[in-house]
């Protein structure tokens, strides 16, 4: 009782002054404080002023420096809570309350680590069905600087403090880590702390301090240069298609029409849609873009109710049909567009869509496949898929802070330099998947894990990340390397200890780069913890090939970390292996066929008669169809071997 009444009676005394005595932005309420370590507690103060910490039956005293900082060490304490942990001055005190001391896991990455729990699941079920008040997270703000921090700005749209995972609570919390942090606990008796600084689109470089990419550090100046440069291209793709125009800075075209059926668009260009307008000549673009087209329906077609199917926009759309709005969701970059239009929207004969699109930040524009672009009638389905006009209401262009190197590691991650963690979680690579950037990942990625881990002077903190889903169009010829290159620069980087992969080369969605099926993602996330942290008998790494051999007319492919032995996932009665593909010594590509020897664990690729083979892939494309996993349900690494 005289804890709690010193510390309201220190608050009591102090409220009419301007606070002086500070903490270090992640030390709130609901925390979790990394437990059984010495745990540094900081913040600021006067220079010279004594700060007073108490934390039970400890009184830790400290005197701050020169430059206001304090800093004391917590003793070592085991799971559980909640504590009370007062901070005091003579003339102010900070009280932190429901404290725990669990594991603390820092997540990191692009968009699929920042996707909220919410974003897959619209009804809160999985919400309810998880929801814990001993996992929490802290959400670090978007954030960046061109030298390191010391402060951490913390998202205050979600929470000024850490948030505490109730059913109300829990949908606002990275899907990924939400239900790692399950698992975990469905195993582990101990609070989770989720740590969370993600960007959604950023590259690798700018998560890594200068040191680590042999550079010098980014000048103030610079930032501004890097991106100006970045938009070079789109400028000079608008100064083509609409020549003599000034780029337009404020958008007007709701006003000037451009949404209402009687528009006349004949003059406008022309763009084919489903895409995003970056791979249409617009990179790193931003505003508001305006698509229209016509087409015919018969009356059958236009006699009843109707659904529009568009896929996910990014970010926001307006969807008029026939001057009428019919659908609108402003800022839902990840949502499938499913709008309801009733009897009397649309006409027999000539029919007019317009859509008119913003975009923040990022890729802009229509992720669907073209068979989901489509218009569904009582009397069959319409594709809309092929060439709008399209005119360009606001534009900016110019990069992205999350394309700078060290910008946002300076800001996110620098500030906690020595913070305690449990281990790190990476949800990121999509953003470098482009030629050459793929082959370079594998030395990117030992070089963040390597630089961290000095960072957070913990030299085997573990590492875990999640290798990129398949996506894209289902694979059609037999050389689509796309995507498989970055996974295999991931698959490489596994060669450092401590470090682990979950592969979902069997989850993703083929038009949508954000996976809904986040709860697996962080099962499998959660079995390398398991295993490596909590020394659980669990299988946590996909099976993984380690030779390919020339047998008397096939490809004998041997694997290591099969678990309880593999099997083809197959709802077909013959249950062949699929997605297997070979090289001849003439270079040209084949598909495969493949027997699997359970008893052996061994794959058996058939090798056509009068044929060598040089190389032996399998999920080797942007979108593959393999089949094969262990009995745990683990799907087989993607790999690409030279045959012996």
């Amino acid at each position: 009782m005289r804890f709690t009444f010193l510390a309201v009676l220190f608050l009591l005394c102090t409220c009419g002054r301007a606070q002086e005595l500070q903490l270090f932005e992640s030390f709130t309420n609901h925390a979790v404080l990394q437990r059984n370590t010495d745990h540094p507690l900081w913040g600021w103060a006067r220079p010279g002023t004594v700060v007073k910490v108490l934390f039970g039956e400890q009184r830790l005293s400290v005197k701050t420096g020169k430059d206001g900082r304090w800093r004391v060490l917590l003793p070592p304490t085991p799971a559980g809570g909640p504590h009370k942990i007062s901070v005091q001055t003579k003339r102010e005190a900070i009280l932190l309350e429901d404290i725990y001391f669990g594991d603390v896991y820092l997540l990191s990455g692009q968009s699929n680590m920042e996707w909220r729990l919410r974003q897959s699941d619209p009804d809160s079920s999985r919400a309810r069905s998880i929801a814990d008040p001993l996992i929490r997270e802290l959400k670090v703000k978007r954030s960046y600087a061109t030298q390191p921090l010391v402060h951490l700005d913390i998202d205050e749209a979600t929470d000024d403090q850490w948030m505490v995972g109730t059913a109300e609570r829990i949908g606002e919390f990275s899907g990924v880590g939400s239900y790692f942090a399950h698992y975990v606990r469905k195993e582990v008796d101990v609070p989770i702390g989720l740590l969370h600084a993600s960007w959604g689109g950023s590259r690798i470089e700018p998560w890594m301090s200068p040191a680590a990419l042999g550079m010098e550090a980014v000048a103030e100046n610079a930032v501004d240069e890097i991106m100006q440069a970045a938009g070079k291209e789109g400028r000079a793709t608008f100064a083509t298609v609409f020549p003599g125009r000034a780029i337009p800075t404020k958008d007007e075209g709701e006003a000037l029409g451009w949404l209402r059926a009687d528009f006349d668009d004949s003059r406008w260009p022309t763009m084919t849609l489903p895409t995003y307008w970056e791979a249409a000549g617009y990179p790193n673009v931003d505003g508001y873009f305006y698509f229209r087209r016509t087409f015919t329906l018969t009356s059958a077609q236009a006699a009843g109710p109707a659904t529009l199917y568009l896929g996910a926009i990014d970010d926001g759309d307006w969807t008029y049909l026939n001057g009428t709005a019919v659908g609108s969701m402003p800022n839902a970059y990840a949502e499938p567009r499913v709008y309801t239009l009733p009897a009397g929207t649309l006409r027999t004969g000539e029919n007019t869509i317009a859509i008119r699109v913003m975009d923040g930040g990022g890729g802009g524009g229509f992720s669907a496949s073209p068979v989901d672009f489509r218009l569904e009638t009582s009397a069959g389905a319409v594709n809309l898929a092929g060439n709008f006009r399209y005119n360009i209401g606001e534009f900016r262009a110019g990069g992205q802070p999350n394309q700078v190197p060290t910008i946002l590691y300076n800001a996110m991650i620098a500030p906690l330099e020595g913070y305690p963690l449990t281990g790190v979680l990476w949800y990121q690579g999509e953003s470098n998947a482009g030629p050459g950037d793929n082959e370079r990942y594998a030395d990117l990625m030992q070089g963040l894990v390597k630089q961290w881990r000095g960072f957070f002077k913990q030299p085997d903190l573990p590492f875990f990340w999640v290798q990129l889903a398949n996506f894209q169009a289902a694979v059609s010829t037999p050389n689509e390397p796309g995507w498989a290159v970055l996974r295999n620069s991931q698959t490489i980087a596994t060669a450092l200890p401590r470090t682990g992969q979950a592969v979902i080369t069997d989850i993703g969605e083929a038009d949508d780069i954000h996976p809904r099926n986040k709860w697996e993602v962080g099962r499998r996330l959660s079995l390398h913890a398991l295993k490596d942290i909590y020394g659980k008998k669990v299988q946590a790494r996909s099976p993984v090939a380690k030779s390919a051999k020339n047998d008397a007319g096939f490809v004998v492919v041997r694997f290591a970390e099969v678990g309880g032995g593999l099997m083809v996932k197959s709802t077909d009665r013959y249950r062949y292996p699929t997605g297997l593909t070979i090289q001849d010594a003439s270079g040209k590509w084949h598909f495969a066929r493949a027997l699997l020897d359970e008893s052996e664990n061994a794959l058996f690729v058939e090798v056509p008669s009068g044929l060598k083979v040089k190389t032996v892939r399998y999920n080797w494309a942007n979108n593959p169809d393999g089949n094969l996993f262990s009995k745990e349900g683990l799907p087989v690494t993607p790999f690409e071997l030279t045959v012996n």
